[in-house]
């Protein structure tokens, strides 16, 4: 792959810095290797050029909780689990497409794996990268996966999800909105369950995400270190305070009690518990924001839902800066993968995004996807708007970026 350059438009780095006006990233074999204004970096002239003159480049939003197949408990049917993977492919091109770079396939388990695999081989081309989360949950819990109750029962699931291929787990530690005979106030896990979860979890260097709205269950969560708190649709200042304290993430999932979203569920049960916590949602982010817990990004939601959600941020009383911030660095951050996206700087893979209209000014400009007008991961375009499509090359990119893996014992 040959050097490029981003070159002309102002660069809004993800990690909070001001922006670069008249900025140059200069991208080499996938990665970020200088990033500076025109007068500091040098070009050679092999290199080639992206003319974003007027534009704004930031790094691709990362999801941190995006359903996109079935839970790991889809039935092992051919023909069922080739339109699920096809359902799949769809769904991170669509994603791609929005601006959306990194996607956690949050209920994927194994039956995922492959096809994050064949993404980041390079067999599969234009899909937002995916992480495969495998779901862990207490007999009629929340959620749905690998059933696992008491301690070593949990710890055999996370080693059986880990030598699968799963490089995160989710689990829930309270109930939810979706079954009608659950309350939310349940807790799924015993804090001592919690505890060995986490703990097996962290030695196989798997960040782990706890559903979780508020209560007992919450706190359980907390006291376990789980690396994320997603939802807190019902948090409470007890419970924003704990996150904060211990320096958890709070991924909020606005999306999911957004008017939108509510408006199209179909079980009423879920629709009024929804609705009723639709403020109180809100205002437990405001004041996490306040306290300066560390928030992250994801949506329980599809394509594009993301860029939602950084406007859910901004009205909480975040800043299009805070919002931008929380939707790359802190979410790979949160992920545990801050080592190779979410901010732009040099080492980085350049996982990228040139939007016509300054988000800073106005961060719904994200939502209009006219405005996404050219979208980069590993240094590759992937696609673009009608006026930037001459940077993009319709042929494959070449061999797989590596070899496919073959078991042996060492």
């Amino acid at each position: 792959m040959k050097k490029q350059a981003i070159v002309g438009s102002t660069i809004i780095d993800g990690a909070g810095s001001t922006p670069v006006e008249d900025g140059v990233i200069l991208i080499n074999d996938g990665k970020i290797i200088e990033v500076g204004s025109i007068d500091q970096v040098e070009l050679a002239p092999d290199v080639t050029r992206i003319d974003a003159t007027g534009m704004f480049t930031i790094p691709g939003i990362i999801d941190s909780h995006v359903h996109v197949t079935p839970n790991q408990d889809i039935p092992n049917d051919v023909r069922i689990n080739l339109r699920v993977g096809f359902n799949a492919i769809n769904t991170l091109r669509q994603s791609l497409g929005a601006g959306v770079t990194t996607v956690v396939s949050i209920g994927g388990g194994p039956p995922a794996v492959e096809l994050t695999n064949a993404i980041s081989e390079g067999y599969v081309d234009r899909c937002a990268n995916q992480i495969t989360a495998g779901v862990v949950n207490a007999s009629g819990g929340h959620v749905r996966g690998r059933h696992a109750d008491g301690p070593w029962e949990i710890r055999k699931a996370v080693r059986e999800l880990a030598s699968a291929g799963c490089t995160m787990i989710k689990t829930a530690a309270t109930a939810g909105f979706q079954w009608e005979h659950e309350r939310v106030h349940w807790p799924d896990y015993t804090e001592e369950e919690l505890v060995a979860l986490v703990d097996e979890a962290r030695m196989r260097d798997m960040p782990v995400a706890a559903h979780a709205h508020g209560h007992e269950g919450l706190k359980y969560a907390v006291n376990a270190r789980v690396h994320m708190i997603h939802h807190g649709a019902l948090i409470d200042d007890a419970g924003i305070e704990a996150i904060t304290r211990v320096g958890l993430y709070f991924v909020p999932t606005l999306f999911t009690t957004s008017v939108g979203r509510v408006a199209k569920v179909e079980q009423p049960w879920t629709r009024e518990r929804m609705k009723a916590a639709h403020p109180i949602h809100r205002e437990g982010v405001a004041k996490a924001h306040r306290m300066g817990t560390k928030i992250a990004l994801g949506t329980d939601g599809g394509p594009g839902d993301a860029m939602i959600e950084l406007s859910e941020f901004v009205d909480c009383g975040l800043s299009p800066m805070d919002a931008i911030v929380a939707g790359t660095r802190n979410t790979a951050d949160a992920l545990s993968i801050l080592d190779r996206v979410g901010t732009v700087e040099s080492g980085k893979d350049a996982d990228l995004l040139i939007v016509k209209k300054n988000p800073l000014d106005d961060i719904n400009v994200l939502q209009n996807q006219e405005n996404i007008t050219l979208v980069m991961t590993h240094g590759k375009v992937q696609t673009t708007s009608e006026d930037m499509k001459i940077y993009l090359d319709p042929r494959l990119s070449g061999p797989p970026r590596r070899i496919v893996r073959v078991n042996v014992d060492m």
